[in-house]
């Protein structure tokens, strides 16, 4: 088994051996575009891990994570302040992402959680660290990415891609959310470019 602390240092990608991911992502990862990909409930990238995918990656997210409050199902894909995604799809091979649909469904998607400073008072999620006092923060780079959900019922994030405290170096370039009936896309405090 390789040490994380040893691929982090040098810049080593783990290839999951499986297709489906889970739980917590703690060391540099590469997801290939030769199969889909799976994320069960709510992953998270941690440790200032960087999650990398290649153009033509397709990721379906699979909501079975149980909101303690509502009793929704929910999942997606987390980047927590620190680690970075590199998701660099082109015109010709972006990268997928499709939430898959539950009958009770909550909130699913992509969500960023940089290190930029953010307004008060806003708290989608209780349980989630974002901002900071780093307005140059960078939480990666998304390219030409397809985001696909069915949008949740209710008051704040309704699910797509929410980004917290994303930094001025945080890169954004031709992303698509598809969600019926209604888009939920959304920037809350920091800056892009």
């Amino acid at each position: 088994m390789i040490n994380p602390a040893a691929a982090q240092e040098i810049k080593m990608e783990i290839i999951p051996v499986t297709d489906t991911i889970r739980q917590v992502i703690t060391s540099n990862m590469l997801l290939t575009a030769n199969h889909p990909w799976y994320i069960d409930g709510w992953v998270y990238v941690a440790n200032e891990a960087t999650l990398r995918m290649e153009a033509g990656t397709v990721v379906n997210i699979l909501p079975t994570a149980v909101n303690k409050q509502d009793g929704r199902h929910s999942g997606g894909l987390v980047i927590t302040r620190g680690a970075h995604i590199l998701a660099e799809g082109t015109t010709t091979l972006p990268i997928r992402i499709t939430v898959e649909r539950a009958p009770d469904q909550g909130p699913c998607g992509l969500l960023i959680l940089g290190r930029a400073p953010v307004r008060k008072g806003y708290t989608p999620f209780r349980d989630l660290t974002f901002g900071g006092n780093l307005p140059e923060d960078s939480s990666g780079v998304i390219r030409h990415l397809h985001l696909h959900y069915t949008p949740a019922v209710g008051k704040g994030f309704r699910g797509g891609l929410l980004l917290l405290g994303a930094g001025s170096r945080t890169i954004t370039e031709a992303i698509v959310t598809h969600a019926l009936p209604v888009a939920g896309s959304g920037l809350k405090s920091g800056k892009l470019r």
